[in-house]
């Protein structure tokens, strides 16, 4: 209603303007058969009629900048919204998670048969890897990308703490860029890689007697990132395919590193280590 208003009184101005403007032509049509009386006149009178000119042309201005100064602002809220929205969109997936991972939890108790709770644990821990990209969405100031060394750091922390036996027994290396900054629904196959190969260094190579875990994450200049991890066990054979095994782990692996449109690559000798390769970016 104000903006109707003001619209009005400007238009109320502008009328008058142009009222003045035909009496001016009419009086200046007058004063060229007497120039010396109407000169200074004339000249008064277009002084104030350019000066109310300048103040309308201010006020149009000031409109155009207060409109534009309430569109910015009316973008702002409603960008703030859409973030608190989705920031609690991320901590309700994360809570929703974690009721899963607890029903998994009272399904191993109710069970007597390890392998059905070794399963168990296994897709618990699957589970609360999936929840660690969200819990880490909601926390941090940009909730569509995540530092993947950070994800990679805590994650490898967290599983080997969950996992191993004895985490006594593990000497734990990381090497992780903390400038890799990944999209979340890379991020959520990423970590999946990592659990599965922790999980197979842990239960595999390293079970019942120890040793070191050396996990490393870097990217080059033209955004390939390379996740590697390595164990002091050489536990696969020379003629291990991890495109043709029986091996649930490297099945899954193998269905995330297409999904993520990068190569797998495996290293044997006095350790074992696996290399995974993908662009940071989807569209690349």
């Amino acid at each position: 209603m104000s903006s109707d208003v003001n619209d009005d009184g400007i238009s109320q101005q502008l009328e008058a303007i142009c009222q003045r403007l035909i009496l001016f032509r009419t009086s200046l049509r007058e004063a060229l058969e007497d120039r010396t009386e109407a000169q200074s006149i004339l000249g008064a009178e277009l002084q104030r009629i350019l000066e109310e000119l300048q103040a309308v042309q201010m006020t149009i201005q000031q409109r155009s900048s207060l409109t534009e100064l309430f569109e910015v602002e009316r973008l702002q809220t409603s960008l703030q919204q859409k973030e608190v929205l989705l920031r609690e969109i991320h901590h309700r997936v994360k809570n929703n998670l974690q009721i899963f991972s607890s029903l998994l939890d009272l399904q191993v108790m109710r069970t007597d048969d390890p392998s059905v709770q070794e399963l168990l644990r296994s897709n618990q821990s699957r589970v609360n890897s999936i929840g660690l990209v969200h819990e880490r969405l909601s926390q941090a100031s940009d909730l569509t990308e995540i530092s993947l060394g950070d994800y990679v750091q805590g994650l490898v922390v967290t599983l080997v703490r969950v996992n191993a036996i004895d985490p006594n027994q593990i000497a734990l290396r990381i090497q992780a860029d903390p400038n890799i900054q990944v999209l979340a629904d890379r991020a959520i196959p990423i970590g999946l890689i990592l659990h599965e190969l922790i999980s197979n260094a842990l239960k595999h190579g390293l079970q019942g007697r120890g040793g070191e875990i050396f996990v490393e994450l870097n990217q080059n200049f033209a955004g390939q990132a390379t996740l590697g991890v390595s164990d002091s066990a050489n536990r696969l054979s020379a003629d291990f395919d991890p495109n043709a095994t029986d091996s649930l782990g490297f099945q899954l692996i193998n269905s995330l590193v297409q999904q993520l449109s990068g190569t797998l690559q495996i290293e044997r000798g006095t350790q074992t280590t696996v290399r995974v390769r993908f662009n940071i970016f989807s569209d690349r």
